[in-house]
């Protein structure tokens, strides 16, 4: 039986929603094994004298909790 889990992640680019969306997974794969699943929850603009200044979108991720096997206690 597996067991998920879900976080909720910020990220923001200067290029766009799709660049800080890769970003996020990017990072988010240096420390979480297994993501199965991403929802886009929120997309937002950052805006300033000049115009567009920042992309930002809040996503959720859902990955797998380790098995009982490969936990180290």
């Amino acid at each position: 039986m597996g067991i998920s889990k879900v976080n909720e992640v910020i990220g923001s680019s200067l290029l766009g929603f799709e660049d800080a969306a890769r970003t996020v997974i990017e990072r988010a794969n240096r420390t979480l094994r297994g993501i199965k699943g991403i929802e886009v929850i929120e997309k937002q603009v950052k805006v300033g004298d000049e115009g567009l200044q920042e992309y930002r979108v809040r996503l959720r991720l859902l990955f797998d909790v380790a098995p009982d096997t490969l936990l180290h206690w």
